[in-house]
């Protein structure tokens, strides 16, 4: 036998042992199938291990979701008393601080020419207490420097006045919004941020800015000193005239509006209508025009030396309402005392105040006081 029969005799013997041809593609196919299927078990158990990692974390989640939004004008830090002011101009030959004041966390100052200038005005400062301001509209504009200093020139600092809606101004009930328009603005490293605005021109406003200084925060001086306040109402609005040539004067605010107790600071200059309790400091010359010319033939009480007269009711020219006032003769000062709600702050009490109350002058501001302290 030859090497080729053996080769086919031993071909002839394992043929019977070969599988059969359908059993190969049978073979295949479950093959196929079982591997087909772990692979949908290795998917489902990847489902589920992420499932379980997404399940973990929602606490995470939902706890970065709860934090606020940051806070573009910075943390509110303490900076200053109510009662005290750091906003000045420095000495100029050019200009002088018509009125100067403060609201609540927001100090101002009324600069004007002491010369009737062509096209020059002046401007008026404001000062907002750290965290107060809201600085992104500012750092839009156009990058100036003041004083050295980094600074911002904007065309409008003011956002849009909703026309509708729940915050849209009502006439007749709130307030008329101050506007600044334009304006100059920088930060100062005590991290208050002081605007320059109202100025007749970009030019007029940068010469202004350049005599802003900021100081040590003092206590505000004015003709009366108070020892006592109802309800130890803190101070929340001042605003002081002290130049004897322009007229001597202050008005002072104690306690929040009922209908913005947590009212901090913003663009509003003037006092609230509603502010609880109001006294008003100016020269007894004249006063008639603002106590009525009868005021004498109402009835009169002398407290602590001075003569008062006191009204609980309508009459000319006072519109009292819920309210009472109280007229003060104290030397050359008329000081008024206005009241908002005489149940909660009555005569009394009113009394208590002008008996704790200590008198400078209305000539001029030599012998003002620190406005509170005993």
């Amino acid at each position: 036998m030859t090497s080729l029969d053996k080769l086919k005799d031993t071909l002839e013997r394992g043929a019977a042992l070969a599988p059969d041809g359908s059993g190969l593609v049978e073979q295949a196919r479950a093959g196929a199938v079982r591997l087909r299927h772990r692979n949908r078990m290795r998917a489902v158990a990847a489902v589920i291990v992420a499932v379980a990692l997404v399940s973990g974390v929602p606490a995470v989640v939902r706890t970065f979701a709860a934090e606020p939004p940051p806070n573009p004008a910075g943390p509110m830090t303490h900076y200053r008393e109510p009662h005290q002011l750091s906003l000045q101009l420095a000495p100029d030959p050019i200009y002088f601080n018509m009125l100067f004041g403060t609201r609540d966390k927001t100090q101002f100052l009324i600069v004007r020419p002491i010369d009737n200038l062509r096209n020059d005005s002046g401007a008026t400062a404001t000062a907002y207490d750290p965290g107060t301001f809201d600085p992104t509209r500012l750092r839009r504009g156009e990058r100036v420097t003041v004083q050295g200093r980094p600074a911002f020139y904007v065309e409008n600092l003011d956002p849009p006045v909703p026309s509708a809606g729940p915050s849209a101004p009502i006439p007749g009930r709130d307030e008329v919004p101050y506007r600044r328009g334009a304006a100059v603005g920088w930060q100062d490293p005590s991290g208050v941020w002081i605007t320059v605005s109202e100025g007749s021109d970009r030019a007029t406003m940068l010469r202004v800015a350049e005599k802003i200084r900021l100081t040590a925060p003092t206590t505000a001086r004015t003709p009366v000193r108070f020892g006592w306040v109802p309800l130890d109402l803190p101070l929340s609005f001042a605003e002081i005239r002290d130049v004897a040539e322009h007229g001597v004067s202050a008005q002072v605010g104690f306690g929040a509006p009922a209908d913005r107790p947590g009212e901090t600071s913003g663009p509003f200059l003037s006092m609230p209508r509603d502010t609880p309790l109001r006294v008003s400091m100016m020269s007894m010359e004249g006063i008639m025009t603002l106590w009525g010319e009868n005021y004498t033939e109402l009835p009169m009480r002398t407290i602590a030396g001075h003569r008062t007269w006191y009204i609980d009711r309508d009459t000319s020219p006072f519109r009292i309402g819920a309210g009472s006032q109280m007229m003060i003769q104290a030397g050359s000062c008329a000081v008024t005392i206005g009241v908002r709600d005489r149940e909660s702050i009555p005569y009394a009490s009113l009394v208590r105040m002008v008996e704790n109350m200590t008198f400078g002058g209305c000539v001029d501001n030599s012998n003002w006081l620190p406005i509170i302290g005993s």
